[in-house]
């Protein structure tokens, strides 16, 4: 129990000092590596994102660290797609396997981007039509790319049958253009088990790291504060039937307090069925300024809506083998779709 004090205290205090900064000064949006905040799994996603309680599953490397924790040598992969809005596709990929006395260790990465961006140069204005030629360099690529990359080594920890820890130390590239920036963080993670009806809290701390610089300004990371409970409101093991509900007090650092609800249900032992919600975030409008006019006009805090999903687990020779999915609701924009193979063995 000393680690896990120690963990929620020092989570705790990152937290109240970005909730001093975030009542001085409003940072929404000028956070960096904006990729970092888009959910990874379709499982994870299709919940909401009230994901910090999970145990056992590789994607948590890239939510809660302490639930990648495996045991008896065991070990998992997985692959997601989700072809992102503004036809920016978005790749996972992961391992984690079981060392025994030396826990669980696990290897990650996160890319996203897209290439072939026209990029006009040296634009001549309109007004300037017919009286001046624009000087285009013959060694300049006439488009550009962009990439963002984070690379993660994760360590979990079972210190008891209730209790795991984990963390996960992450390098972070974003590049455009043929200019790129790097930085390092770390993401902390406790998991433990309550020992009625399934019932877990949890706690994690994600991208605690140093600035992203372009030309000596530096953007923040998008720095995360979670706890979570979740507990089996039905558990039938027999007939295979189990409904899980889940919820997430999440406090970015750029944004205000955020309330993640989701619920699964399986049924006939291999078959689940999910969705989630976000709340004060989806389907709230804000009263912001237009630049121009300076009037003040009403707008949503996001395009985000609900998120439904199901999954497949089913075992094959040695072989556990998954396939999930994910919905997510997006407003004007085109709703995402997300999807994950699982092979655990």
């Amino acid at each position: 129990m000393k680690f896990l004090k120690t963990l929620l205290g020092l989570a705790l205090a990152v937290w109240m000092l970005g909730g001093t900064a975030d009542a001085q000064v409003r940072k929404a949006g000028l956070t960096g590596a904006s990729f970092l905040k888009i959910g990874v799994g379709a499982r994870a996603v299709a919940l909401g994102s009230a994901y910090t309680t999970v145990r056992s599953d590789v994607n948590q490397m890239f939510w809660n660290p302490a639930g990648i924790s495996l045991v008896g040598g065991k070990t998992q992969v997985t692959f997601s797609y989700n072809q992102w809005i503004a036809d920016l596709s978005h790749y996972a990929a992961g391992v984690s396997h079981d060392f025994g006395t030396w826990g669980t260790w696990g290897v990650g990465v996160v890319a996203m981007g897209v290439s072939d961006i026209p990029a006009n140069r040296d634009a001549v204005p309109g007004f300037l039509s017919g009286t001046y030629t624009g000087f285009v360099d013959p060694n300049t690529s006439a488009t550009y790319n962009y990439n963002d990359t984070a690379i993660n080594i994760s360590w979990a920890y079972q210190f008891t049958d209730r209790l795991s820890m984990g963390v996960t130390g992450k390098y972070i590239n974003q590049s455009i253009d043929g200019q790129s920036v790097n930085t390092m963080a770390i993401d902390v993670g406790a998991i433990y088990d309550i020992g009625y009806k399934g019932a877990r809290i949890g706690a994690r701390m994600n991208n605690l790291g140093g600035d992203l610089k372009y030309y000596d300004i530096g953007a923040p990371l998008p720095l995360v504060f979670s706890v979570g409970t979740s507990i089996n409101l039905l558990d039938q093991e027999e007939q295979g039937m189990r409904l899980t509900a889940m919820l997430d007090a999440t406090k970015p650092q750029d944004a205000e307090q955020l309330l993640f609800a989701a619920g699964e249900f399986q049924v006939m032992k291999y078959l689940m069925v999910r969705g989630g919600y976000k709340f004060n975030y989806s389907g709230i409008t804000d009263k912001k300024t237009d630049e121009i006019t300076r009037q003040s006009i009403n707008a949503d805090r996001t395009e985000e809506g609900y998120t439904l999903g199901g999954g497949i687990d089913y075992p094959f020779g040695g072989y556990r083998l998954g396939v999930d999915y994910a919905f997510t609701q997006f407003g004007i924009l085109d709703s995402v779709h997300r999807v994950t193979m699982n092979v655990g063995f």
